[in-house]
């Protein structure tokens, strides 16, 4: 499908996007979030790769339940989009596309609409190792062996996660050292405009950003970060969001 670029652009939710990741929850996911919302946090994307899709669409369900804010935006797989606006039809919801997704398609250029771009590369086995596992952590389960058999023709050419189409936002990892990938080299905040120079869509950081340095992004060009272990490992999600959105200027 060709990119729509008649598409309607979108004032994004937040500066500040919640990744979520149960599996580095401290506490259950929907308590996580339901403090996290408490401290201010308004946007809210649901990864969790390991799921199939019933499962997936089984804990949006849940947690929007557990939530119960009419000022949180969601954003989901493409995937799961109809089976939630099925059951959910006045909830702000969203769609967030790995940099192995298709467009998103013009029939939903209403929807909030963005897309994960990883550049870094790894230190020991380069940049062709870095999007295989880019594949096993951020493609949905059941979409992995189709995109993991791209992965060669990609990589020779060249392509960087860069889509001719219109987006609300591009999330851009990582710019920082992150625990979550230790051998992935960051890329700096610099990548910010880099990455803007080639394309229009603003820029959400992600990867590392802490409430310390999440002002160098803003001065990169970033018009907002994305977290997840910082609110995930949080014993205090209420505190740990707030502290990101006073470092944005937001509180």
């Amino acid at each position: 499908m060709e990119a729509d670029n008649t598409r309607v652009a979108h004032a994004l939710p937040s500066p500040l996007c919640i990744i979520t990741d149960r599996q580095r929850a401290v506490l259950p996911l929907p308590h996580t979030l339901q403090q996290a919302v408490q401290g201010g946090a308004r946007w809210i994307r649901v990864r969790e790769p390991d799921l199939a899709l019933s499962a997936y669409a089984a804990l949006c369900h849940l947690l929007v339940e557990a939530i119960n804010n009419t000022r949180v935006t969601w954003s989901v797989r493409p995937s799961a989009y109809l089976l939630l606006r099925s059951v959910w039809p006045e909830l702000r919801l969203g769609v967030h596309l790995t940099s192995f997704d298709a467009p998103w398609g013009a029939t939903h250029e209403e929807i909030l609409t963005g897309r994960s771009v990883h550049v870094g590369t790894n230190a020991r086995a380069g940049i062709h190792e870095d999007v295989r596992r880019e594949v096993a952590t951020e493609v949905p389960k059941e979409e992995r062996a189709g995109a993991a058999a791209n992965v060669d023709t990609r990589t020779a050419a060249g392509e960087s996660g860069v889509h001719d189409e219109r987006l609300d936002y591009r999330l851009l990892a990582p710019v920082f050292d992150t625990a979550c990938k230790p051998d992935t080299l960051p890329i700096g905040p610099a990548a910010i405009s880099g990455l803007l120079n080639m394309d229009a869509a603003p820029v959400i950081a992600l990867g590392g950003v802490t409430a310390f340095n999440a002002a160098e992004c803003l001065r990169a060009g970033a018009v907002g970060i994305a977290v997840c272990g910082g609110v995930m490992e949080s014993a205090t999600p209420h505190d740990a969001a707030s502290e990101y959105l006073h470092a944005l200027g937001q509180r």
